[in-house]
């Protein structure tokens, strides 16, 4: 009980100070993060043809401007779609970040449940993931409902890369059992690789 307490004091911190930023520190931050995640894609994962993204809500890391370079590469791009009452999500392919989407739950944008489903389990498969604090060990906490690590618990083999500002990095985070760690984490200054330090 007392880590979930600290967790969501965390989280409530973490927040306070990703909304801190103002709206031009965001798209400086988010332009180079978006550059650092295509250098990535270069040196680490350059055969990787399908994306799983996540659509900019509030404060998170504003990646459309990379989405936009995949999708001119030929990228396969997937979004979410939450189920709030199993915290599931969802994925569809899109074809067009302005026509393919629609206001969904928590009030974020969703792709149009009639495209494409991802159904795929391939180790080439990169899962760009949001977060609210993520730590030195690739460690990750979200919002608190769970999408994402159960997402991670049925499809192991995915390459999981978690985004944020450098603010948003800590030491060591206190992780439950089910928690699923992610590969790498990219800021606008610092790419960690779980396992590297």
């Amino acid at each position: 009980m007392e880590k979930s307490q600290n967790n969501k004091k965390l989280r409530s911190e973490f927040k306070a100070l990703r909304d801190g930023l103002s709206l031009s520190e965001r798209k400086d931050k988010s332009h180079g993060i978006c550059n650092n995640i295509l250098a990535l894609l270069e040196s680490d994962f350059k055969g990787a043809n399908i994306f799983l993204c996540f659509y900019p809500f509030g404060s998170e890391v504003d990646l459309l401007e990379l989405y936009g370079s995949l999708l001119e590469e030929g990228k396969n791009l997937f979004f979410p779609v939450s189920n709030k009452n199993t915290h599931e999500l969802t994925f569809y392919k899109i074809n067009n970040l302005k026509d393919d989407f629609r206001s969904g739950a928590y009030g974020i944008m969703e792709p149009d449940t009639g495209l494409e489903k991802f159904d795929l389990d391939d180790s080439s498969t990169v899962v760009i993931t949001p977060g609210l604090i993520f730590d030195e060990n690739c460690n990750r906490i979200g919002y608190g409902a769970g999408y994402y690590d159960r997402f991670f618990s049925l499809h192991p083999d995915v390459i999981k890369v978690g985004v944020g500002y450098d603010l948003q990095i800590i030491d060591n985070l206190d992780v439950e059992a089910y928690d699923v760690p992610l590969d790498y984490v990219v800021t606008n200054n610092r790419l960690i690789k779980r396992g590297m330090q």
